[in-house]
């Protein structure tokens, strides 16, 4: 540096050495040494691009972006045709969360120069709405060629073709999942990195629909090894794991994931699933409690995400977001439904109902509470209230049977025969052994062969 400070003293306007020194100085983070030979330098003249690129470089490093942006929009009309300009006034857009003006400059660097793999790769990832699926696609495999060995492009592309969402020309959300093209790209993945626990995740997620679960046990479990991945692979193995009918390994996973803050919540949840099939309330009740402020959380921080969504004016991101909230409102709901049926026995007293209607509150589509709402409505005498909430019940899931049978008990009740025998034939169609549903239907068929069966005993 010290050639290039003795030249600008006996050749203060010599601007390449006072840009070269500027840099130099940046790199060091002598900001203020910086600021003065900035200033000196457009004391001089106006119409250097290279100094206001400096001079937005330094604004950007002290956090004034939107100086930064001012000062890159000046070197851009000095020199609209060089590619560094928009590469930094793309970094400064992102600093603002500027999204219309950094899909702009991203697309003119890579007219500028097509060759720069990463800028393909920032707009695949800015791209976001499923009118753009294709456009996507191709910016991800254009960086996939130009950045060859970086799994980066790779996952990115593997993940939009798995999921497959485009637009239909009315404006129509179209899943298209490809499956057997995401899977070659992971596998290509691994190749390069034999130790992408992400990868290995996504993977095992493809292999668990094709119902390959060995394979995808082995992905898990090497996943699970990995610290970034372990609590959302402890989910999936303990889930696997009880389905297979191995509550004991299925519960270890489940407290092993409980230790980390991405999985936690679920762990707690499926926990107390699991106690709750072993019979054992106590403790079945206990991780239930315990899921509830931790789904809770979970709500909060997709909350956020949402709204930064919508001030992005990404509107397919902050759908998918409210339909994740959904979902963990429903295993809220669930959880809510558990402690209620964990107590049961009192289940009239206010402490245990509060939860059955906080569970109606949280998931009011939940077929099993509205299910469970209709038949204390009819131990408490109050037939219309019950038929209400088991309708809600079938309305929500037509295949609930439960509340099928007892709309067919209240029709019958209600001498409404045709009702009645609609809904235990769907109950016999949803469940081919339920023997009440059979008794029933044979008790009505000997009622309407037999005259004397609807007459005075």
């Amino acid at each position: 540096m010290r050639h290039l400070e003795k030249a600008l003293a006996c050749e203060p306007d010599h601007m390449p050495s006072l840009i070269a020194l500027s840099n130099a100085y940046l790199k060091q983070k002598e900001f203020a040494k910086v600021a003065g030979l900035v200033e000196k330098a457009l004391a001089f003249g106006q119409d250097q691009g290279g100094v206001h690129e400096i001079k937005a470089r330094l604004l950007r490093l002290q956090g004034d972006f939107e100086g930064a942006s001012a000062s890159i929009g000046s070197a851009i009309e000095l020199e609209p045709d060089k590619p560094s300009y928009f590469k930094l006034a793309s970094e400064i857009a992102k600093s603002r969360q500027n999204v219309q003006e950094l899909q702009f400059f991203l697309e003119r660097l890579i007219d500028l120069d097509p060759l720069d793999g990463e800028s393909h790769l920032d707009l695949a990832r800015l791209l976001r709405h499923p009118d753009d699926f294709a456009r996507v696609k191709l910016l991800l495999e254009i960086s996939v060629d130009l950045l060859p060995g970086d799994t980066r492009p790779l996952f990115d592309l593997a993940r939009h073709l798995y999921a497959g969402e485009s637009s239909l020309p009315d404006g129509t959300l179209k899943a298209q999942p490809a499956p057997d093209a995401a899977e070659a790209l992971l596998r290509k993945m691994l190749e390069i990195d034999e130790n992408h626990s992400e990868a290995k995740m996504l993977l095992a997620e493809i292999k668990l629909e094709d119902e390959s679960d060995k394979d995808a046990l082995l992905l898990l479990q090497e996943a699970y090894e990995d610290r970034k991945t372990k609590g959302d692979a402890a989910i999936q193995l303990g889930i696997i794991w009880s389905q297979k009918g191995n509550a004991e390994k299925a519960m270890g996973y489940f407290k092993e994931a409980i230790k980390f803050e991405g999985s936690k919540a679920m762990g707690e949840f499926r926990l107390g699933l699991l106690y709750f099939r072993q019979g054992k309330s106590k403790d079945a009740e206990h991780y239930f409690r315990k899921a509830i402020p931790s789904l809770k959380d979970e709500e909060k921080r997709i909350e956020k995400a949402k709204e930064i969504h919508l001030e992005k004016l990404d509107f397919h991101g902050s759908r998918k977001e409210l339909q994740t909230l959904q979902e963990v409102r429903r295993r809220s709901g669930e959880a809510s439904l558990g402690i209620y049926k964990c107590n049961y026995q009192n289940r009239h007293q206010a402490e245990a109902s509060k939860f059955l209607d906080q569970a109606l509150r949280l998931y009011p589509h939940f077929p099993e509470a509205n299910y469970e709402k209709g038949l204390l409505h009819l131990e408490s005498k109050e037939l219309d209230y019950a038929i209400d909430r088991f309708i809600k019940s079938v309305e929500s899931d037509w295949n609930y049977w439960p509340s099928h049978m007892e709309l067919a008990k209240a029709a019958k009740s209600k001498k409404e025969f045709e009702k009645a025998e609609m809904h235990l034939k769907i109950v016999l169609d949803l469940d081919p052994g339920n023997k009440n549903a059979s008794k029933l239907l044979k008790q009505m068929a000997r009622k309407d062969r037999d005259p004397a069966g609807s007459g005075p005993a």
